[in-house]
């Protein structure tokens, strides 16, 4: 992500290696702290420019037939719209394959309606896996999502299976859903169906 960096010590452009725009939110954040600790917007540039690598945090893996927006590391519902939004500045065919959001207490069945309803404008595809995949459906729906463009699966292995009938090359494919739904081994089986001859 490219933007101007602009402070009253000076103003300069920025590239950092991380993607989207809540990425440049953080980066902001970050140089706010390290104006007030001293350091000098040379530095600040240099720090938010360096490498870092982050497994499953708004990462882009080219399989050579789709590309993979693996967000498997956690899910929480401003992060699942975060990652919805950068799903949406990505070219090609849009799939939003999410799973459950863990830990949201009563807030659970509206925070996945939201997300669901916010995918209705953001994905081409939509595919709930596991326990809130109705949710999502239904919310998507209700949003204006064609009900044909809208799947739901049980579990990881389901949704695997759909997919391999549903991914078109040159399709981007976003994975995202709490640590312990395991989507991080659906990025694995992506990659390897991605070696595969397409179904017919």
């Amino acid at each position: 992500m490219r933007f101007r960096l602009i402070t009253s010590e000076g103003t300069a452009d920025v590239a950092i290696p991380a993607l989207g725009r809540h990425s440049v939110h953080n980066a902001l954040a970050a140089a706010a702290v390290g104006l007030t600790a001293g350091l000098t917007l040379d530095d600040i540039i240099a720090g938010l420019a360096r490498p870092l690598r982050m497994p499953h945090r708004t990462t882009l893996i080219d399989t050579g037939r789709w590309i993979i927006l693996d967000d498997t590391y956690n899910a929480a519902p401003d992060s699942m719209i975060a990652a919805l939004d950068l799903l949406a500045t990505l070219p090609g065919r849009r799939v939003a394959v999410l799973g459950e959001m863990r830990e949201l207490g009563p807030e659970r069945e509206a925070s996945h309606g939201k997300v669901g309803a916010y995918a209705a404008h953001t994905a081409d595809i939509l595919v709930g896996v596991g326990a809130p995949a109705q949710i999502y459906a239904d919310a998507a729906e209700a949003a204006g999502m064609d009900p044909g463009f809208v799947h739901t699966a049980t579990d990881r292995e389901v949704a695997l299976r759909g997919l391999q009938h549903i991914l078109r090359d040159g399709d981007v494919v976003l994975l995202k859903a709490s640590n312990g739904e395991r989507f991080f081994d659906l990025v694995d089986a992506l990659r390897e169906l991605s070696q595969t001859e397409p179904v017919a």
